[in-house]
């Protein structure tokens, strides 16, 4: 018996036949709601290394304290309110309402303005806002 499966697995590893080909299928590109998940993620893991960077910069003086505290109030919300996107995207809601009810939510992630900030936080901060503006560009 051990034989026989040995022998039927290495002829069909072996030989192209159609017996042993499948079918290759093809998949549609990532559906939206997948496409604006995958940013929200992107999102909220680079708002964690702003939170991460403006602490080390506070630590070595590039940073003040006012400002960090700015940057990580903010961060608290943001994150919620990517928490909340991500469970919308997540939901049985059709496409169309998920669409209307995550753009109602992105006003409330708008990136404090911050003035005299290292050039670091600063990238990070507008890597933030381009990615804010990718999910309002995919929800349109």
């Amino acid at each position: 018996m051990k034989r026989l499966i040995l022998a039927l697995g290495l002829a069909c590893g072996l030989a192209v036949t159609p017996a042993c080909m499948k079918q290759a299928t093809v998949t549609a590109p990532n559906s939206p709601q997948t496409q604006a998940l995958n940013i929200t993620k992107t999102l909220a893991d680079s708002i964690n290394a702003a939170v991460k960077a403006g602490i080390a910069l506070r630590d070595v003086g590039k940073l003040t304290q006012a400002n960090n505290l700015v940057i990580q109030n903010w961060a608290r919300s943001a994150v919620a309110l990517d928490e909340q996107i991500a469970t919308e995207l997540g939901s049985a809601d059709p496409w169309s309402i998920q669409k209307t009810k995550i753009l109602a939510m992105l006003p409330g992630m708008k990136v404090p303005t911050i003035s005299g900030l290292d050039a670091s936080m600063a990238a990070n901060l507008t890597a933030i806002t381009a990615l804010i503006a990718q999910i309002q560009g995919q929800l349109q």
